[in-house]
């Protein structure tokens, strides 16, 4: 029993240090909100029309094997490449929700502000470069 005792004594000792999500104010203009909310509606359209485009069917005609073939490899590039065109669809939407609702520019996991440049190039991203790195490197392990 005593055991136990300075155990859980030990245990109450010792302090753990958990990062908390800090919101902050993006302190992004309503300027810029405009800017990137218009940015983020042409990639979009650009995506949609990329979309359809891609969902055209191909003549079913298909002659010998080596046409039968490269059918088929251009429908599993066109199903890939319409799989990313959904997942950035869905993530400028998400963008554009922060961006009515006035959160847009802070980062979803730690809450610190996203670099203008990095919206800039990816307006729609909802990470800081680090908890973007952080993220990857989950992946891979």
């Amino acid at each position: 029993m005593k055991k136990k005792k300075s155990l859980n004594k030990n245990l109450n000792k010792k302090k753990y240090k958990v990062k908390q999500k800090v919101c902050k104010k993006a302190e992004i203009s309503e300027k810029e909100l405009e800017y990137y909310k218009k940015k983020l509606i042409e990639k979009y359209n650009e995506l949609m029309k990329l979309h359809k485009t891609n969902n055209i069917e191909l003549p079913t005609d298909i002659g010998d094997e080596i046409d039968m073939a490269e059918h088929n490899l251009d429908r599993e590039l066109r199903r890939e490449l319409s799989d990313t065109q959904i997942n950035l669809l869905n993530l400028i939407n998400a963008a554009l929700e922060k961006i009515e609702k006035k959160e847009y520019g802070i980062c979803s996991k730690c809450g610190e502000k996203i670099p203008k440049k990095r919206l800039e190039t990816l307006p729609w991203t909802d990470l800081c470069i680090k908890c973007q790195k952080f993220t990857e490197e989950e992946k891979i392990y």
